[in-house]
């Protein structure tokens, strides 16, 4: 936070606009961040941003440097066995062996139970209270009475004694108190649980029994509520007779039948359930919300529910119809209301506000804020911010709370306000705690409560009121100092302590809602110095460096210590420490720390040896020794050198150090003082793009290793060996080369009265070569960056004035009237660099077209117009504005063009070009043109075109197609022949030819077929003019159907020809041929192929042969397949196999129809040697049997034998 010269706080390194602190971050705040305004008033000392807490809770405010506030010690990891030694714990003088012995300390303290008769299925009551301590606890209970007193709440204890109760409702077992069947009247007083042992007793926070009560809702049915429709209504719950209060959660259904449906408030906007109110509210009523309503209660306390109440009776709402459709927003009166009425603090509330108003055209927005300036945190905000929720509400969350509502038009309700007021159980803000101290000390034990109302607080000893023990004289009223209080800390200061003062002792807050206690043990120990627990331990020290010998008795009193080196005695003198580091000072070769250690500085080897530590009170002496080994100060043998490396090259920058055997040495990193972290990401990734940093664990462990090292990885790298007693650093510079860095300040602008562009820049960092040239791009609107300037040398040509890195050029190549953004590159021995940011945009001067219109064409469209086609000019070769085209046409024999201006002309569907229809003045109907095109715009015209012939839009065919006929092809096709139309000349040529069918009913002519025609009929295109026969296929089987044909040209269709009729064949084959078999011949490459027949049905045409298709495998099936035509036979050769290739076979029917199904599964087969086979054998694959077929005959052409292996596919294929 840096503080703005008109005084405002703002948060550095964020753009301007986003430095003011958010208001959503006032929560963290305990002061209100000062605005500009504020600098008059504003205290200029108070320019310090504290992080700290109030009592409750944490935050920030803005304070003076000189205020004293708590603090917390920070110091470097090898100074904390410098500072003085933390306070005594509960284990001091203990012998680390045995078990530690020590008073009672609560793990678990009673907490508040809730009794219903009726509702809660167990008749009794626990509280539970547990404690851990040695030796073991046990445990008394007590009734609790809260006396009120002019100093504030008292409280009366009376003793639990279940074998004194005559009604044997009360039993006790272990920390555990049982009521069985609890009475209001008697057991409705606060319970304490006290935990003892031989070290004392203490007190735990006090627990109730609530008691509570709910009724049944009445039996007699609601009144039906009507309302008029778009005004707000309430459905009030009127729970029965119930207590606490507060204590029941409400939820609405709606009656759907038989049955009850949950009333979702997230799938209307307009409807709110209050808690606080226990109602259900409509913002606007209309018809959809008329029905039947019933409320369900749920009773909840001390944070668990209990049981659902019977339903309330049904509550009938009837909406009537009203021709007043809108509303003002109005806050009803009984909001914003809370719920619980009595908060109490650590408790969840609920703050509500419901409004009517309009929600036909949105939602009513509610708006929520605290008088105060305070800003709510939104997470609290629910329901559509109806509702502040406070999940653990606090003392800092009181205040006055405002509403407002705004509907969709703007209109606003009138804000409405409450008051948020909470009361609170006590809570510590600062508790007791041990305190182990020695025979003759002063002991100050401090607590301090806080709570709502404030509550009174007081000390106890093993159980009973210290004040109490003072008046008795059980205590010294001379040594023991007593302040119980309200609102200052309680405090209990306790001098020249002896051991008769050991005790537990209780602070005891109270006030109305109830006490809570915190407890510490107060332990005074008299014993001569041992040192069991912490003995001297040999150290190694290093020549040059600093060590510490550690001396750690216990005793009590604390000891006076002493040192001896080699048995003589030393006299070290006082250590010095700078408060703000922690760096430790001897101004001595032998210093004292305030831990009680000795510092040796500056070691040499005349300070190895053996050291005795001496401690001594007035019960006794104990000392320690060890012995300081030193050894030679820690170097680095091998260190890092300047260098100077290129760019995406890897770089080995050495580091070894020479320490001695005894310690382990490890090596650090650092890149411009900052570490890199080699086992982890660093924090800073952008350093990790593309370079990688490693440390490799070999016989080079040390070194570090820079793999495609960038020109930013360029600076300062520093090497620290490191080692438990001492670290070295060197530094060196790694300097890397490459492409010169972007350019800046790209200028560009025109030069009136020509088409050049002056552009200007400045060069960027050279990278350690010298710029030989640059590169200029320039970018027009989306499309990609182009090269304008390939190469333009570094020279004094291009410099503007002297010694300076300024560099300007001029572009003439650079289209006209176009938006430029421009870039450049520089370019040294190591290559081209990253561009320069771009200019801004500049825009060239326009000039007249230039370029010519390229690929005229045309022709076709409708009869009386002429098509011209052509590609259009791309944008940047328009040169200026207001362009457009010029079209200049006539006929043949014309001796004047006719011209026209075209703008904007539409694309031709499908292509690139675009086209202009010109409806010609007279009907001549394929006839030629000439015709030429020129650009234009405003500052002139283009160069015009060579004139194109282009011929009009030819007539429709008048005739129509001659000698149709339609044949017979197979089961779902037909064969269409016809002859040309007669055409004349101005009709054009055709382009093809349309078959029109449709399924005959009775006969192709009347109205009927007409009507089958039209309802039914289907086109099928040929495309070619000189086409006389064309399919029909995907036809139904044995239906007759009618055909005509049309031809048709660019003007369009002609006459349809005579109608003929055809009917398409029946089925071909449904079945397949089966049993195919494979035999061998003797034959060579010959195989005998032999299989059952098909048989055909009345729907199928008759079986006219089979066909035995073959091919290799893995070949194309499509390409490759040959077929053997076998007739009616079946059996058939296949001849001219080839040796050891494998084939794969299936056998099919034809007949008129078509090609029928083939056999399946498909049969593979291979021709191999006689010597390859074994007569009978066969084997299994995964998914494929093999049988060996092996014959006895010889080949009489073949001076081998081949044989037939047979491979069946157990698969379908």
């Amino acid at each position: 936070m840096l503080m703005s010269p008109f005084g405002e706080f703002v948060w550095s390194g964020w753009p301007q606009t986003m430095q003011s602190i958010s208001p959503t971050l006032y929560q963290l705040w305990f002061d209100q961040p000062p605005k500009p305004g504020d600098m008059p008033s504003f205290p200029t000392s108070r320019n310090k941003l504290v992080y700290g807490t109030n009592g409750t809770a944490w935050g920030w405010f803005i304070d003076t440097a000189t205020v004293a506030r708590p603090f917390i010690c920070q110091a470097l990891v090898q100074n904390a066995k410098n500072l003085r030694p933390n306070g005594r714990t509960i284990d001091f003088g203990q012998d680390d062996t045995v078990p530690i012995s020590r008073g009672p300390c609560f793990v678990d303290q009673p907490k508040d139970v809730w009794f219903v008769t009726g509702i809660v299925v167990e008749n009794f009551v626990s509280f539970n209270c547990y404690a851990n301590g040695n030796p073991t606890p046990n445990y008394r209970w007590y009734k609790i009475g809260l006396m009120s007193s002019a100093t504030g709440v008292v409280p009366r204890r009376t003793l639990v004694e279940p074998l004194n109760s005559t009604t044997g409702r009360i039993s006790t077992s272990g920390g555990n108190l049982v009521i069985q069947n609890p009475i209001a009247t008697l057991d409705s007083e606060y319970y304490q649980c006290e935990a003892y042992n031989t070290f004392g007793s203490i007190l735990s926070r006090t627990a109730k029994i609530v008691f509570g009560q709910l009724e049944t809702f009445p039996k007699h049915p609601r009144r039906t509520r009507k309302a008029w429709a778009y005004q707000s209504v309430t459905l009030p719950c009127d729970p029965p007779a119930h207590s606490p209060r507060d204590s029941l959660i409400y939820s609405f259904y709606m009656r759907k039948g038989l049955s009850l449906e949950p009333v979702v408030l997230s799938a209307r906007p307009g409807v709110f359930v209050s808690q606080a109110q226990a109602l259900i509210g409509f913002s606007e009523a209309t018809s959809q919300d008329s029905g039947v309503y019933v409320c369900m209660i749920t009773m909840y306390q001390l944070g668990s529910r209990l049981s659902d109440s019977p339903k309330s009776p049904d509550m009938p709402l009837v909406v009537m119809e009203s021709n007043q459709r809108t509303q003002e927003p109005r806050i009803y009166d009984s909001f914003p209301s809370i719920w619980p009425s009595d908060p109490i603090r650590g408790h969840s509330v609920r703050i509500e506000c419901f409004a009517g108003g309009s929600v036909q055209s949105g939602p009513l927005q509610y708006a929520w804020r605290r008088l105060d300036g305070i800003a709510i945190p939104s997470d609290r905000l629910k329901e559509l911010n109806r509702v502040i929720e406070i999940p653990q509400v606090q003392p800092e969350d009181q205040g006055v709370y405002e509403c407002s509502v705004t509907d969709s038009m703007g209109s606003q309700a009138q804000p409405r306000t409450v008051s948020l007021r909470i009361k609170a159980v006590p809570y510590f803000t600062n508790m007791a705690k041990d305190e182990i101290v020695s025979v003759g000390d002063t002991v100050t034990m401090v607590c301090e409560a806080q709570g709502i109302p404030e509550p009174s607080q007081f000390w106890y000893r093993n159980g009973i009121r210290v004040s109490e023990l003072i008046s008795t004289s059980v205590l010294d009223a001379t040594r023991y100092r007593l302040q119980d209080g309200t609102k200052d800390p309680a405090s209990l200061v306790i001098s020249n302590v002896v051991a008769g003062d050991s005790a537990m002792f209780d602070c005891l807050a109270v006030n109305s809602l109830g006490s809570v206690s915190s407890s510490g043990e107060l332990r005074v120990l008299a014993f001569a110095p041992t040192f069991q627990k912490n003995p001297m331990v040999p150290v190694l020290g290093m020549v040059g460096q600093s060590t510490v010998m550690t001396c750690q008795p216990e005793a009590a009193p604390d000891p006076v210590v002493s040192w001896f080196f080699q048995g003589s005695p030393l006299s070290p003198v006082p250590s010095v420490i700078d408060p703000s580091t922690g760096e430790t000072t001897c101004p001595s070769t032998y210093c004292t720390l305030p831990s009680g250690n000795l510092l040796i500085a500056q070691l040499t080897r005349m300070q190895e040896g053996l050291y005795e530590c001496r401690a001594q009170n007035q019960f006794g002496t104990a000392s320690t020794s060890a012995h300081l080994t030193v050894i030679d100060a820690l170097s680095i043998s091998l260190q890092p050198q300047n260098i100077i490396v290129d760019v995406n090259s890897t770089v080995i920058v050495p580091c070894k150090a020479i320490v001695s055997s005894f310690l382990d040495v490890n090596y650090a990193w650092f890149y411009e003082d900052v570490e890199i972290k080699f086992d982890r990401l660093d924090l800073d990734a952008r350093r990790y793009d593309k370079t990688q940093f490693f440390r490799p664990y070999d016989r080079d462990f040390g070194f570090l290793h820079i793999i495609n090292i960038q020109l930013y990885d360029a600076g300062r790298y520093t090497c620290e060996a490191q080692t438990p007693l001492s670290r070295n650093r060197v530094t060196a510079y790694v300097l890397v080369a490459g492409p010169p860095g972007p350019c800046a300040g790209v200028e560009a602008s025109t030069i009136p009265d020509t088409e050049l562009v002056m552009v200007n820049w400045t060069k960027g960092a050279d990278h350690l070569h010298p710029i030989l040239y640059y590169i200029i791009e320039a970018k027009v609107a989306d499309e990609p960056w182009s090269v304008v300037v390939a190469r333009l040398d570094e020279s004094p040509d291009i410099e503007i004035g002297q010694s300076t890195n300024r560099r300007t050029t001029t572009i003439g190549n650079l289209y006209s009237n176009i938006l430029y953004h421009l870039r450049v590159l520089a370019a040294n021995a190591k290559g081209v660099g990253e561009p320069s940011r771009p200019s801004r945009g500049i825009i060239t001067l326009p000039k007249a077209p230039t370029k010519l219109v390229q690929n005229v064409t045309g022709g076709g469209g409708k009869q009386g117009t002429l098509v011209v086609r052509w590609e259009p000019l791309p944008y940047f070769e328009h040169n200026g504005d207001g362009f457009h085209y010029i079209l200049r046409w006539r006929a043949w024999e014309d001796t004047e063009f006719t011209e026209v201006h075209v703008y904007d002309p539409p694309q031709v569907w499908n292509s690139t070009m675009v086209q202009h229809t010109v409806s010609l003045p007279v009907e001549r109907f394929y006839k030629p043109y000439e015709v030429t095109i020129q650009a234009v715009n405003n500052q002139g015209v283009g160069p015009v075109t060579d004139p194109v012939i282009i011929m009009s839009a030819a007539r429709v065919p008048t005739n129509a197609p001659r000698n149709q006929e339609a044949n017979q092809y197979n089961g779902s096709a037909l064969l269409i022949k016809w002859a040309p139309p007669l055409l004349s000349g101005d009709e054009g040529p055709l382009l093809g030819y349309r078959l029109i069918y449709w399924r005959r009913n009775e006969e192709c002519l009347g109205l009927e077929s007409d009507i089958e025609r039209f309802e039914q009929g289907q086109r099928r295109t040929l495309y070619g003019g000189d086409l006389t026969s064309g399919f029909i296929i995907g036809l139904e089987q044995d239906i007759y159907y009618c055909v005509a044909v049309q031809a048709f040209n660019t003007a369009g269709d002609s006459p349809p020809s005579g109608f003929a009729e055809q009917t398409t064949y029946k089925l071909w084959p449904q079945s397949f041929p089966t049993m195919v078999q494979l035999n061998s011949t003797r034959y060579p490459r010959t195989v005998r192929v032999s299989w059952i027949g098909v048989q055909t049905t009345l729907n199928e045409e008759a079986v006219l042969g089979y066909r035995i298709r073959y091919w290799l495998v893995g070949a194309n099936y499509k390409e490759a397949h040959t077929d053997v035509d076998v007739r009616m036979r079946t059996y058939g050769y296949i001849q001219n196999l080839e040796i050891n290739k494998r084939y794969n076979l299936r056998v099919y029917a034809y007949s008129r129809a078509g090609v029928g199904k083939m056999s399946s599964p498909i049969v593979q087969f291979q021709m191999i040697p006689r010597d390859q086979c074994v007569p009978g054998a066969s084997w299994e694959g995964p998914d494929i049997h093999y049988n060996l077929v092996c014959s006895a005959l010889k080949m009489h052409s073949s001076p081998l034998t081949v044989f037939l292996i047979i491979v069946l596919l157990l698969r379908q294929l």
